[in-house]
């Protein structure tokens, strides 16, 4: 595998090998296998976090298995109404992760949604820059590497009723078009499932920055380490639900960084920024079906304050 171990000055600029780092080989799916303590603030995660890799993994899925067993039903939600949803996308269209997802990144995070203007990277199908506006957003833009998924998202809202001028889609790279958008034009930033895509977080957060936004609505997947590490892997490009490569001469793999808890947290207080968590423990979840990485703690979903 390869990791690299974060200090505060070389968490600047784009992230590069430490002193410490060591190289080798991972693959994706070390983020569900490889476990250890991660760093935290005082949810009734941590007590889920912070027992043995092993142990705690067994512990959740029993709980898993009890919770069928007993026959608790998976409940009805958001996109229930909105089944386009799950159609329209081959990426984790399953109602009952995507209903959890949007109570955590839409309806718990209400007052930064509700009045503001969206930008929503790597914005799919339109399934949370529709949530976004169906949650009083006055205006989002969505930016989307996948041409067909740009047309899916604009059918989608369309056929849901929404006026065209209060949403637009971009195909393009995100970090390109990151560019073009006016600082002061935004109030809140979507990335939703695109964080541990890629591999130059601090520069995609200096031109979240640059924007001015109030928030971050911020939702990822992290590696399992106590230290401030970033896990490199790569992922097939091909895969909708991989990191994507637009340009003719792309590698064939695309490379991507999952961070450890701790390294987040360090990326983020770098520019100041004040963050918290959605506790998915205590959101009265019965049935964990599809949501079994938040469940193990392996993905989280933070609020970021960017500006007070």
């Amino acid at each position: 595998m390869i990791h690299t171990r974060l200090g505060a000055t070389n968490l600047l600029g784009l992230m590069s090998l430490g002193p410490n780092g060591t190289i080798g080989h991972a693959n994706a799916d070390i983020l569900n296998r490889r476990g250890s303590n991660v760093l935290g603030s005082n949810l009734l995660s941590e007590f889920y976090a912070r027992s043995e890799p092993v142990a705690r993994r067994q512990m959740l899925r029993v709980g898993r298995k009890f919770s069928v067993a007993r026959g608790y039903p998976i409940p009805k939600g958001f996109f229930d109404d909105y089944p386009r949803f799950y159609t329209t996308s081959q990426t984790t269209a399953i109602p009952n992760r995507l209903n959890q997802r949007h109570k955590a990144c839409i309806e718990w995070n209400a007052e930064a949604i509700r009045g503001k203007r969206i930008l929503d990277l790597a914005s799919h199908d339109g399934r949370w820059s529709f949530a976004a506006i169906k949650a009083g957003a006055v205006n989002v833009v969505g930016i989307e590497a996948r041409n067909y998924l740009v047309q899916s998202a604009t059918a989608n809202l369309r056929d849901y009723g929404v006026p065209d001028n209060s949403f637009s889609f971009i195909s393009g790279d995100a970090f390109e078009q990151l560019d073009r958008v006016e600082p002061h034009s935004v109030d809140t930033v979507f990335c939703l499932g695109f964080f541990y895509h890629i591999t130059n977080h601090m520069l995609l957060l200096s031109k979240i920055a640059r924007l001015k936004p109030k928030y971050l609505i911020l939702d990822t997947a992290i590696h399992f380490d106590p230290n401030n590490v970033i896990l490199l892997y790569t992922e097939d490009p091909e895969g909708e639900a991989n990191a994507a490569s637009i340009e003719p001469d792309a590698p064939e793999r695309a490379l991507c960084g999952a961070p450890s808890k701790g390294a987040l947290q360090l990326m983020l207080s770098n520019f100041g920024w004040s963050f918290a968590y959605y506790d998915w423990h205590r959101a009265g979840i019965r049935r964990w079906d599809s949501i079994e990485d938040y469940h193990e703690g392996w993905r989280v979903t933070l609020r970021v304050t960017c500006a007070v």
